[in-house]
C-alpha cells in the first residue's frame, strides 16, 4: 500500500514530508471547520517549508477547494445564498489584477497588512456590513487580490463578514462557499501563467480525500459546540495567525 502511495510523491519532496502533507491537511480542514478559519494558514505555514516555493500557493489552491468544496457540501442547509454572487464578480477581477502583480510585489508587506487588520477587526468594535452589492464586490475584490500572493485569506475575510453571520453554522457554510470560488479562480489564474499542476496530482487528490475526512470529523465536533463560546475561540484564533505573520515579518 506504502509503495502505491509513493508512485503518486512529486520527486521534490521527502516520503515524510509526502505524507507530512497528506496528515496535516485532514488536521487543518477538520480545525477549519471547528473554529471557522485557520485551517489554510496554518497549512500554507507548513508547505512552504515542505515544498518548492513557486508550487506552494497553486497547490494550496486546489487543495483549498476539496476542504472547502466538501464542508460547503456537508454544510449547504446553513449557506447564505444571497451573497455569493458579488462576491464571485469582485473576485474575478481581484484575481486577474494580482495574477498580473504576483511575481513582482514583496509578499512579506501585504503579510502584515493582513496581521494588522486581522487583530483591528476582531478586537475593536467595529460594525460592517456587506450585504449590499458594492460591499460584496469590494470584499470579493481586495482578499482575491490577497491570495495571489499570501494565500491563504481566510482570516482576513473571516473577520470582515462574521458580524453579518453570527451563527457558526452559517458563518462557517457561507464562508466555505467564499474560499471555494476563490480557489477556482486562483487555480485557473495560475493555470493560465503557466504553472504545471501534473506533477502534484497525486498528492493534491490524496490531501483533498484526506482533508474531506477532516471535515466531516470536524462537523461532529462543532455540533457539539455550543455558540457561547465560539466567537471567544474564533478571536484567539484569529489573533494566533496574525501575531504569527507579523512575526514572519520582522524576522524574514
Amino acid at each position: 500500500m506504502i509503495d502505491l502511495l509513493l508512485q503518486l510523491k512529486p520527486d521534490s519532496v521527502t516520503t515524510v514530508q509526502f505524507f507530512s502533507l497528506i496528515g496535516l491537511s485532514g488536521m487543518t480542514s477538520m480545525l477549519n471547520v471547528i473554529i471557522g478559519v485557520g485551517g489554510g494558514a496554518t497549512l500554507i505555514a507548513f508547505m512552504i517549508t515542505m515544498m518548492p516555493a513557486a508550487a506552494v500557493i497553486p497547490v494550496h489552491a486546489i487543495v483549498q477547494l476539496g476542504s472547502n468544496a466538501g464542508r460547503a457540501v456537508l454544510m449547504r442547509r446553513y449557506i447564505q445564498k444571497q451573497f455569493l454572487g458579488w462576491f464571485f464578480v469582485g473576485s474575478v477581477v481581484g484575481a486577474v489584477i494580482g495574477g498580473n502583480l504576483a511575481l513582482n510585489l514583496p509578499t512579506r508587506y501585504l503579510e502584515l497588512i493582513l496581521a494588522v487588520f486581522i487583530l483591528i477587526s476582531s478586537w475593536v468594535p467595529i460594525n460592517l456590513s456587506f450585504r449590499g452589492r458594492n460591499g460584496l464586490i469590494g470584499v470579493g475584490l481586495f482578499t482575491a487580490f490577497l491570495t495571489m500572493f499570501v494565500g491563504a485569506t481566510g482570516p482576513f475575510l473571516i473577520a470582515t463578514v462574521k458580524n453579518i453571520l453570527p451563527d457558526r453554522r452559517e458563518l462557517g457554510a457561507t464562508m466555505a462557499c467564499f474560499m471555494s470560488i476563490q480557489h477556482v479562480i486562483k487555480a485557473v489564474v495560475f493555470g493560465l501563467l503557466g504553472f504545471a499542476y501534473q506533477e502534484w496530482l497525486g498528492v493534491i487528490g490524496l490531501m483533498i480525500v484526506v482533508g474531506f475526512v477532516g471535515t466531516y470529523l470536524g462537523k461532529k465536533v462543532l455540533d457539539r459546540v455550543s455558540n457561547k463560546h465560539f466567537h471567544v475561540v474564533l478571536k484567539l484564533a484569529l489573533s494566533l495567525i496574525a501575531f504569527n505573520l507579523i512575526w514572519s515579518f520582522f524576522n524574514a
